[in-house]
């Protein structure tokens, strides 16, 4: 997959109108819960029809103006998919003025989201900023689910509820792609995935395929365990790898105290870290004697590369994968 990806928007032509019209006569907010699904509409009303939990919206055939309000799940699969939004929220750790960097946007792919205006953080959109950028479409993870009842009046809103279902990638990236009317492409990209996958597998010995594999994630002081629904952990799952059987319990993260670390030790140990100087931290006696670390196995891993939830993400994720595993990783943690 390539990482420069065309920019396609052009503006469209009536789009005040044109959004006033669907919203009328096509948005019916419902509390049923619904799955997202699609129906072609009439030739007349020149929209699809998409359902979901909150109800309906009748969307552009060729949406040109979208917003994206979640950077991993709604964000990547757009820009993977050949699709530049005209706005898009910054991740939580941004100050919704401009890119915090605390993602791989635009802290190793700045290029792939330069001009896209920024309308807020995650979970906390500036409605009067989508406003001014006359969306045509507007395309919501659940945790912006605050702001729906606003943005429904502004342009057609589709929610997907990747985090409340824990919908897989590849699921929510094909629910994107048909959202996009880029069903083809999506199935193509996933071929490149399952193929970059594969060889992974090739490259890793029959020693890697068989470790225990173990993942803390450490912010703030705090250490915790992901849910068995985290991104990695469906990549490891699609590798083959075997995951230590106490992450697959809880599915939500979850705290830990220093005193239990030893119940998640492993052969290989990944600690991913969302500090930028946290060094102090890996001395501590109760990981200085875990095994993974004694062997050299233990790793300190990229928070902003590691919190991925799209293809663009995932072609991160196992560039940085691949230099442990594979090639040997040298930010391992210090003895």
């Amino acid at each position: 997959m390539t990482h420069r990806i065309p920019r396609l928007i052009k503006p469209l032509a009536g789009v005040a109108l044109s959004v006033l019209l669907i919203i009328t006569a096509c948005h019916k907010p419902s509390t049923q819960e619904n799955n997202l699904s699609i129906v072609q509409a009439g030739a007349v009303s020149e929209c699809r029809v998409i359902k979901y939990r909150r109800g309906e919206a009748c969307i552009p055939l060729e949406p040109k103006r979208i917003v994206a309000l979640d950077v991993p799940a709604v964000l990547d699969p757009l820009l993977a998919l050949g699709i530049k939004p005209v706005g898009t929220v910054v991740d939580s750790f941004g100050n919704g003025q401009d890119w915090s960097g605390k993602r791989y946007f635009p802290a190793l792919l700045p290029e792939l989201v330069e001009g896209i205006e920024i309308v807020g953080v995650e979970a906390t959109p500036s409605v009067e900023k989508i406003l001014k950028l006359k969306p045509d479409l507007i395309l919501m993870a659940d945790q912006s689910e605050l702001a729906f009842e606003q943005l429904s009046k502004v342009a057609p809103t589709v929610l997907t509820d990747v985090f409340r279902n824990r919908i897989p990638i590849k699921e929510n990236f094909r629910k994107i792609a048909e959202i996009a009317g880029k069903k083809k492409e999506a199935e193509e990209i996933l071929n490149q995935y399952e193929q970059r996958i594969s060889n992974v597998k090739e490259q890793l010995s029959d020693r890697l395929i068989s470790s225990e594999i173990s993942v803390l994630g450490y912010h703030q002081n705090h250490l915790s365990i992901p849910g068995n629904w985290a991104s990695h952990l469906q990549v490891f799952q699609d590798i083959g790898l075997k995951v230590k059987p106490a992450l697959l319990e809880p599915d939500e993260y979850v705290g830990i105290s220093f005193e239990v670390i030893s119940d998640f030790d492993a052969d290989i140990m990944f600690f991913i870290d969302f500090n930028t100087s946290s060094k102090a931290f890996y001395q501590n006696p109760l990981i200085q004697s875990l095994d993974a670390v004694k062997n050299g196995h233990a790793y300190i891993v990229n928070g902003s590369i590691w919190d991925f939830y799209g293809p663009i993400g995932i072609n991160l994720f196992l560039d940085d994968l691949e230099e442990y595993l594979v090639e040997g990783g040298s930010r391992g943690v210090k003895r």
